[in-house]
């Protein structure tokens, strides 16, 4: 099997990956990536606390998820290309790899199809010659 190709930066991917994987922050990625929001509007989206969210936000902001922006009192949170750009070099990857993976099983599968039906056909040639047993 084919091992998945090393990003640059596998640190960065690691930290993408931790936190991509939480329901929220998913959610709050989702909220950013069509238009800039704050955190309060991001908050007004979930019923955990407003201290949770910023939390998320952080973890979101730390993996290169999101960058945040002040707008006088107010920070406005959106998603970052790069950081989306490891999310999607990763699973493009693992798609690559799962495709390659299952052309081997299916050519072997083949393979071992071909082999028996040639096997089998020698087996009933050498008893009896060529009579049925």
């Amino acid at each position: 099997m084919t091992r998945l190709s090393k990003q640059p930066d596998e640190a960065s991917t690691i930290a993408v990956l931790r936190a991509f994987s939480d329901e929220n922050r998913r959610t709050m990625l989702e909220l950013v990536a069509t238009k800039e929001l704050s955190a309060g509007e991001i908050a007004g989206h979930f019923t955990v606390t407003r201290q949770a969210v910023s939390q998320h936000l952080r973890v979101l902001k730390e993996a290169g998820l999101v960058e945040e922006r002040r707008a006088g009192r107010n920070r406005l949170y959106r998603t970052r290309a790069d950081g989306i750009e490891i999310l999607h070099q990763y699973f493009n990857d693992l798609w690559s790899n799962s495709l390659a993976l299952a052309k081997e099983i299916a050519e072997e599968a083949e393979s071992d199809t071909h082999g028996d039906s040639d096997h089998g056909g020698d087996e009933s040639a050498s008893h009896g010659k060529g009579m049925p047993l």
